[in-house]
């Protein structure tokens, strides 16, 4: 399995504990690439940087797609990654066309405009957020929401 995050540079995040404990687990199991500066990415605020960690990450997607060495892929982020246009549409979309019948992808994130490729999901759910601390001000919190 290879869980490949966008938009997270740094550590302390809370799939962090999970990703150990299913390493100690299953050594071999779980392959983790993780993409992005150590700062949360608005909408209209986005930087460079934003820019080349969003694209190496697809990289390394995209060829651990086309290998057909991993049976189960999570593209954690990638939906609000595409969202906030560091990232084009169609490479994701041809790569879900192409890869190989046993590969299971999931991909997963919020966004506000939902991409072309959700038509090529075999399952598409969403989470929904009714209210959130951060839109009266509140700071975010580390390990709780990134």
């Amino acid at each position: 399995m290879l869980i490949m995050q966008w938009l997270k540079g740094g550590s302390g995040y809370t799939e962090d504990a999970a990703i150990a404990a299913l390493r100690q687990s299953y050594p071999n199991l779980v392959d983790h690439q993780r993409c992005g500066r150590d700062a949360i990415v608005w909408r209209g605020q986005q930087q460079e940087l934003d820019y080349v960690e969003a694209e190496r990450g697809w990289e390394i997607a995209r060829a651990a797609i086309a290998s057909g060495l991993y049976k189960t892929l999570i593209l954690d982020e990638l939906n609000p990654t595409v969202d906030l246009e560091l990232l084009p549409e169609e490479p994701i979309m041809q790569a879900l066309l192409r890869k190989p019948r046993d590969t299971e992808i999931i991909i997963t994130g919020r966004c506000k405009n939902l991409p072309a490729y959700f038509d090529l999901a075999s399952v598409h759910s969403e989470m929904i957020c009714h209210k959130h601390y951060a839109e009266k001000g509140v700071d975010l919190k580390r390990g709780v929401d990134f």
